[in-house]
C-alpha cells in the first residue's frame, strides 16, 4: 500500500496504526517540498536567556510587538521592529483610506532603504537573531523572520510563546528603556524560493503546479470578512491553515506532527505556498514549516490586498 493510500485510510485503523501513519505523513512532507537544513529554529525563554548571557555571538533581539507593549516591557536589549516599515507602501489609516492596497504587504524594493533600517538594528550575517511577538498578535514576528530569511540571513529564530513565556521565565529580566544597536554590516542576497510574486503564482496555479495554504480565518477564507482587500474569498485551490491553529492553547508554537496534520499531505515535487491578506499570517505559517518540518514554502507577501486589486484575477467564495 502506498503513503497516500495509507493516510487515507487513517481513520479506519488503530490508534497505535494513527501515529505510525501521521510519522509516515510528515515523512510524505518532507520529501514532497524539498526539505533542507532550515537555517531557521524555535527557542525556548530558557535559551534565549541563556544566550543573551553568554559570552560571544549574542543574539540580535529583535520586538516585532506594537509600540505600547514593547515600552510596557521587552527582553533587555531588544530592539523593535514593525514590519511595515519594510513594505513598498506602509499600511495605516492615511493609507487605508487613500492608499493603493495592492502595494501594502509587498516587501519594498528600495535596497538602500532595506539595508539603512537592517543595519539601524544592528543586522550583521555574523549574529543571530531571535524575533519576539505575542501569541495575541497575528503572527507579525513570523513576518519579520521570513524577511530576513529570504533576504538571506543565515540564523534566524523565533521566541516560543513569545513575549509571555518571557516574562513568566525571566521576571526580573525586563527592561522598559529603549536599547541602541551599533550600526550592523548586514548584505541582503535574496532568496527567490522563499517568496511567491503575483504573475508566478498565477502561472502554477494554471498549471496546478503549486499546492496552496490560506493563513486566515475561516470567515475570511469564505468571503464573509475583508480586512482592507477590494474583494473577498479566496484563491481557488487553497487550503486553510488558519494562523491561530499554529499555536497551542499555552501559547507554545505546535509541535512538528500537528503542524503536518494542518497542513495535510502534500503531492511529490510541487511547491508549497502560503498567503493571508497581506503577508503576515502567511509569513509565520511559512517560517514554522521551515522550523518544524525543514520545508521552504514560499510566502506571497502580497497575498489579498495584491491578488483582490486586480478584477482579473479569480476569487472564490463559500465553505
Amino acid at each position: 500500500m502506498t503513503g497516500r493510500a495509507r493516510i487515507a485510510e487513517a481513520g479506519t485503523v488503530s490508534h497505535s496504526a494513527s501515529r505510525t501513519l501521521l510519522a509516515g505523513a510528515i515523512l510524505l512532507l518532507l520529501t514532497a517540498a524539498g526539505a533542507l537544513a532550515a537555517p531557521v529554529r524555535i527557542v525556548t525563554a530558557g535559551e534565549l536567556s541563556a544566550e543573551i548571557s553568554a559570552t560571544g555571538r549574542t543574539p540580535v533581539v529583535l520586538d516585532a510587538r506594537p509600540s505600547r507593549d514593547f515600552r510596557a516591557g521587552h527582553v533587555p536589549g531588544s530592539l523593535r521592529v514593525d514590519w511595515r516599515d519594510f513594505s513598498e507602501s506602509r499600511p495605516g489609516i492615511a493609507s487605508y483610506l487613500f492608499g493603493d492596497p495592492a502595494r501594502w504587504g509587498l516587501l519594498a524594493v528600495d535596497r538602500a532603504s532595506l539595508l539603512d533600517r537592517l543595519r539601524a538594528l544592528g543586522m550583521s550575517s555574523s549574529r543571530p537573531v531571535v524575533v519576539v511577538g505575542d501569541p495575541s498578535g497575528w503572527g507579525e514576528e513570523g513576518r519579520v523572520a521570513w524577511m530576513l530569511l529570504y533576504l538571506g540571513h543565515p540564523e534566524v529564530a523565533l521566541l516560543d510563546g513569545g513575549f509571555p513565556a518571557w516574562a513568566v521565565e525571566n521576571p526580573g529580566r525586563i527592561e522598559r528603556d529603549a536599547a541602541h544597536a551599533p550600526s550592523g554590516d548586514f548584505e541582503p542576497e535574496p532568496q527567490p524560493d522563499r517568496r511567491m510574486r503575483l504573475e508566478r503564482l498565477r502561472a502554477a496555479i494554471a498549471v496546478g503546479s503549486v499546492t496552496l495554504l490560506d493563513a486566515r480565518t475561516a470567515e475570511e477564507f469564505a468571503g464573509k470578512r475583508l480586512r482592507g482587500q477590494k474583494r473577498g474569498g479566496r484563491i481557488p485551490g487553497a487550503r486553510l491553515v488558519p494562523e491561530a491553529s499554529l499555536r497551542a492553547a499555552d501559547g507554545l508554537y505546535v509541535d512538528g506532527q500537528t503542524l503536518a496534520k494542518l497542513v495535510g499531505p502534500l503531492r511529490p515535487g510541487v511547491p508549497l505556498a502560503t498567503y493571508c491578506t497581506g503577508g503576515v499570517r502567511s509569513a509565520l505559517l511559512a517560517v514554522l514549516l521551515e522550523a518544524r518540518l525543514g520545508i521552504v514554502a514560499a510566502n506571497y507577501d502580497g497575498s489579498l490586498w495584491e491578488w483582490g486589486s486586480r478584477d482579473d484575477l479569480p476569487l472564490e467564495t463559500g465553505p
